[in-house]
């Protein structure tokens, strides 16, 4: 029986304070006392105590933790906070004399000083904390690891998600930046941007008309594709990462969450090479086929663009692999996620509820996007909403199990093919018996409906089906 994480931490600090032949968990108690004594002193400095990332629970003892408690309280209320107010209000919680009574409280305070560094104080407090819940978790693995049934990957899992929040909570809280530092910054980007010609200051899409309206795809911006089935999504996102890859050499990482590694890179090379994609699945290949197969493979392969295709990927495992995919090949362009809805969340909180877990996931992926530095295109399934409508094209509306990923995105694109609806209606009026009678080529929009750092509206793309290809769209493409 797994004995959840809490219970271990909370036995394991309980056991530890009592008996003298365990060493006592991390701690600085003058830290805390100085942090609290801060905070009822001077109101002003609370804010600056939370900034820092302090709450209750980074406290080692069990009475500064409802002192903090009681402070925050008074402050909800909106009442003053001296030393009476304060012990009125543990008075109220049924608290006064388990804290130590109104000495406590006078203890709390005495020789704070009148200038105190908070944000030293607090990294200590914090960093004791996080010493502490690693301890914790790392008891809570070893008891898993002699369980009767253990299992490796589980237990793998689970510490991951359990280090992944613990270092959420611990993550650098900036602050406010001085708007003169931040305007320098902003005259510094602009500058950058005003060297590259022609405007594209992101990486290469491969499309011309996107570029333009984009400037390429920028770093610490989540991009969401998102369509309806059969559109053309995961064709779009591999085009524009093999296109990144041969134009400026990215680095790309893909998380192939449906799709094996063995079918996207035989997409590539029949995209590459100009074969039919159906005839090369069969290996139908005619004579000078074979070459342009092999020659399409040499030059793939030579391309940095990895592949992960276990079909299981929460936020923590997938920032697990990008820091060792970064570490082993120095640097990261791009991350592609096909698609958000096949990912799992974190926490067993948000696998209870859908939509509370798909906001968790997108959360996360924006999060990732700006821990990394890269752009993070992430491909997402659309509700049947667009098919009950007269015009199928997508709406913001129509974005799968939760509008949080309209929220957390920087760009929102809808992939949109209106032959794709025009032959359905043909076949279910038998005027298409054949699929040689459907056009090769087709018009596909894509349309940016959300552009949080510049222009929406709708882009032309030729799409090629048996080759599953778009490209920046031209005359020569017409149907």
């Amino acid at each position: 029986m797994v004995i959840a994480l809490s219970a271990i931490q909370e036995v394991g600090v309980c056991s530890m304070r009592r008996n003298r032949f365990f060493m006592e968990l991390p701690n600085n108690i003058e830290a805390e006392r100085i942090l609290l004594g801060t905070m009822i002193l001077d109101e002003y400095d609370i804010g600056r105590v939370t900034d820092c990332g302090v709450d209750a629970g980074k406290f080692y003892l069990e009475k500064h933790q409802t002192i903090y408690k009681a402070i925050m309280g008074l402050l909800e209320r909106g009442v003053t906070l001296d030393l009476v107010s304060l012990a009125e209000q543990l008075r109220g919680m049924g608290h006064l004399d388990q804290v130590g009574g109104f000495d406590f409280l006078d203890h709390l305070i005495a020789g704070i000083p009148a200038v105190v560094n908070i944000p030293y104080y607090a990294s200590v407090v914090n960093e004791k904390y996080s010493l502490r819940k690693l301890h914790g978790i790392s008891n809570h693995i070893q008891k898993q690891v002699y369980e009767k049934d253990s299992d490796s990957l589980k237990i793998l899992n689970e510490a991951e998600n359990e280090l992944f929040k613990l270092r959420e909570d611990s993550g650098d809280r900036l602050g406010f930046v001085q708007l003169g530092n931040a305007a320098q910054e902003a005259m510094q980007v602009i500058e950058e941007h005003a060297r590259h010609e022609g405007g594209l200051i992101g990486l290469d899409t491969g499309f011309r008309d996107l570029n333009a309206k984009t400037g390429g795809l920028h770093r610490g911006d989540l991009i969401i594709l998102a369509a309806r089935p059969a559109m053309g999504k995961t064709a779009l996102c591999l085009n524009i990462a093999l296109n990144a890859a041969k134009r400026q050499g990215a680095h790309v990482a893909i998380f192939s969450l449906e799709m094996p590694s063995t079918q996207l890179s035989m997409r590539m090379i029949g995209s590459e090479a100009g074969i039919n994609i159906g005839r090369l699945r069969k290996g139908e290949l005619r004579e000078h086929e074979w070459d342009d197969a092999a020659h399409a493979m040499g030059m793939l392969s030579e391309l940095n663009v990895f592949i992960e295709d276990s079909g299981v990927a929460t936020i923590p495992s997938i920032r697990s692999k990008l820091k060792q995919l970064k570490r082993q090949h120095g640097k990261l362009d791009l991350v592609v996620v096909d698609y958000l809805q096949l990912m799992s969340g974190a926490s067993k909180e948000d696998k209870q509820n859908r939509v509370n877990e798909i906001s968790s996931i997108s959360r996360g992926l924006k999060l990732l996007a700006k821990e990394m530095d890269v752009p993070l295109l992430a491909l997402s399934q659309l509700s049947r909403a667009a098919e009950q409508r007269s015009d199928h094209r997508p709406q913001l509306a129509d974005l799968r199990e939760s509008g949080s990923i309209e929220q957390d995105a920087d760009m929102v694109c809808f992939l949109f093919r209106q032959d794709y609806y025009d032959e359905m209606k043909r076949k279910n009026e038998g005027q298409l018996n054949s699929p040689d009678q459907e056009n090769d080529v087709c018009v596909a929009e894509l349309i940016i409906a959300k552009h949080r750092n510049g222009e929406t509206g709708k882009i032309e793309l030729a799409f090629i089906k048996r080759l599953t290809q778009f490209n920046t769209y031209d005359s020569h493409f017409e149907p």
